[in-house]
């Protein structure tokens, strides 16, 4: 284990005691190239919170009436002016405009999905219940500034979905685009019942089919869940994925899986950490791989490992903070800047704060150090 003190910076991107900030994994970070510093986005989700009782805190309290919003840095992730919290939409809006059908098709992005100014952005309708396959992603062409309206994808067989902006473009063209989804009678998603699917798109996501699973054959599969996938393409064509997997909410760590075919099959490659919720896979310039995740055993906190062998092996694990005041915390997304550090930014609670609840305020945090 390697703690780096004084050697990673953390920044507060947005905290407000009357809110419950949280979830960039579920949202996005993108990073732009000025040709200055580094132009950071992430997007989050907030909801209206009193820190007065535990159920407060619940998260589906706090989604069903929430706000998609995004923050803006100019400098490298080192600042986040207040005034650059944008709203994108609404829960509640999000869900009514999925009912009505949503957006038919996506038109084609100028270019293609690897474009400089392309961000896309993803969610599920849950809360309420009855829209658990409204699974809709949504296209900026100018930086996150503004998007498009959520356009729903199709959902197949599968009772229920959760998708993330997670996604890679193959060398020919291909836009491979990864969701969580169950398929049982009940549509709960239970361990048994789950699966990554990965849906293809040749004609830059106007249309979507089915192209392969992500299933694991793994003594632990009847009973562990396994979703969340963070993918990146090597040079060398191999996609990789971390996903999160779960038995409980308190007994979670992330795993490694790869395709050396374009995203037909898959294999299992590694077991990241012990522990570990949701991961953020980076890979970086020089070949190595980076993966952070919430830490949500205590001590508290943000961790990472790299890999310097296309993640068959892992470096110590690296302890970027470890002052969480309870284990709501974690789901990161992370990129490499020019200058060859890694930012990363999550949700978090600090240890300390005085309130009737556990943990503290739930805030957007991040964290900027050398791999």
């Amino acid at each position: 284990m390697e703690t780096i003190d004084g050697k990673a910076e953390h920044v507060t991107i947005y905290r407000d005691p009357e809110w419950f900030a949280a979830w960039p994994f579920n949202h996005g970070l993108w990073r732009f190239d000025t040709g200055r510093q580094d132009e950071l986005v992430v997007s989050f989700a907030r909801g209206r919170c009193a820190y007065r009782h535990p159920l407060d805190l619940k998260h589906e309290n706090i989604e069903i009436d929430s706000e998609y919003v995004t923050m803006r840095s100019t400098d490298g992730g080192r600042s986040w002016p207040a005034d650059s919290l944008h709203l994108v939409d609404t829960r509640r809006n999000t869900v009514n405009t999925l009912a009505k059908g949503g957006t038919s098709r996506l038109e084609p992005v100028d270019g293609d999905w690897t474009g400089p100014d392309f961000c896309l952005t993803a969610g599920f309708g849950q809360p309420p219940g009855d829209a658990r396959h409204r699974a809709y992603i949504a296209v900026s062409r100018d930086r996150a500034r503004t998007f498009g309206e959520p356009v729903a994808l199709p959902h197949f067989v599968f009772n229920w979905m959760q998708i993330k902006p997670d996604y890679v473009v193959r060398p020919d063209g291909t836009v491979l685009l990864f969701a969580s989804v169950g398929f049982g009678p009940a549509g709960d998603g239970r361990a048994a019942e789950r699966l990554i699917a990965v849906y293809a798109s040749k004609d830059r996501g106007r249309t979507w089919h089915y192209l392969s699973a992500l299933m694991s054959d793994r003594p632990d599969a009847p009973f562990t869940k396994r979703y969340y996938p963070s993918p990146v393409q090597r040079a060398d064509g191999e996609i990789l994925a971390a996903l999160r997997c779960e038995i409980t909410p308190s007994n979670t760590w992330p795993e490694l899986w790869g395709s050396r075919d374009g995203g037909v099959t898959w294999s299992y490659v590694s077991r990241i950490a012990d522990f570990g919720g949701p991961t953020a896979l980076v890979g970086l310039d020089d070949g190595r791989l980076a993966a952070v995740y919430g830490y949500r055993v205590a001590p508290y906190g943000i961790r990472a490992r790299v890999s310097d062998d296309a993640g068959r092996t892992w470096g110590p694990e690296i302890v970027l903070r470890d002052d969480g005041g309870s284990s709501d915390l974690g789901y990161p997304r992370a990129v490499q800047l020019s200058d060859g550090s890694v930012f990363a930014a999550y949700y978090f609670n600090a240890a300390g704060e005085d309130l009737p609840v556990p943990g503290g305020v739930r805030h957007i945090a991040g964290t900027r150090f050398q791999p």
